[in-house]
């Protein structure tokens, strides 16, 4: 199963895979890196997240829930925007 971990200084997620939330949480915190911040949410992987997963592709879902890889033109435009406020940590 996979896992999504938000970070407080990262746009998109890190990638997870573990049986259930508490492994989950401990294999991301082993994964941090020095300017991810605190782990702020983890939250199970969507279907089609998963499907890119296993395809190998970077998933860029944001914390929101919001994808530039997934919805109408709108939605993607709304989530690619949503990246500028992380601009100065990237």
């Amino acid at each position: 199963m996979f896992y999504l971990a938000f970070w407080q200084r990262r746009s998109t997620a890190t990638v997870v895979e573990a049986r259930n939330r508490q492994q989950a949480r401990a294999r991301a915190k082993a994964r941090q890196k020095q300017g991810y911040g605190v782990l702020v949410s983890l939250q199970q992987a969507r279907p089609e997240d998963a499907a890119l997963i296993r395809r190998g592709a970077w998933v860029r879902r944001r914390r929101d829930g919001s994808s530039p890889q997934f919805g109408s033109r709108a939605a993607r435009q709304r989530a690619r925007r949503q990246r500028s406020r992380y601009r100065s940590w990237l």
